[in-house]
């Protein structure tokens, strides 16, 4: 997913807003939209860090779409007032969906929190797999040194698992 220089400057007040970041919409109908969300950004405002969630973000970037005339590569393109229906941790880039009204987004998240949404994720990896090119990797991403994340272990206790397409599980 594409995204604009994610430059960060502050604001008048004390939290960080981005200056320069775009959130492609791609897929609209009726009901929703899906957004390109690009990593880094929280899902809520994070005031340890004076960083904005990306509802927050859209939400200032409407605003400035309506007092400004012209169309600037910060403001975004659906004007009306939208609603989180699921979360991508901060580090995850990837599709993000926002209902257009209430009711949808209700009916949505029953629909995640019963675990009838489908969710594919894609990792990529700087070395070559022990047998399949596709399985599982189980862990918790945690962040490291110079601000990048990594997978540890799910539990204190758990070895990070490897499970390969087959199910056949490697450490």
């Amino acid at each position: 997913f594409a995204t604009t220089s994610q430059t960060f400057s502050s604001s008048s007040s004390s939290i960080i807003t981005p200056d320069n970041i775009h959130f492609p919409i791609l897929y609209e109908n009726d009901n929703l939209l899906a957004i390109s969300k690009p990593p880094h950004i929280p899902h809520h405002d994070d005031p340890q860090s004076n960083q904005l969630g990306i509802m927050s973000l859209i939400r200032h970037q409407q605003q400035q779409s309506k007092s400004s005339s012209s169309s600037s590569t910060t403001s975004f393109a659906y004007p009306h007032r939208l609603y989180g229906v699921h979360r991508l941790d901060r580090v995850t880039s990837g599709i993000l969906l926002l209902a257009k009204s209430s009711s949808v987004a209700n009916t949505l998240v029953t629909k995640f929190k019963e675990r009838k949404v489908t969710k594919y994720y894609m990792a990529l990896s700087g070395k070559k797999p022990r047998r399949k090119k596709q399985g599982w990797i189980r862990g918790e991403m945690v962040l490291g040194r110079r601000g990048s994340y990594k997978l540890v272990n799910e539990g204190k206790n758990k070895k990070k698992e490897v499970v390969d397409g087959d199910g056949a599980k490697t450490s």
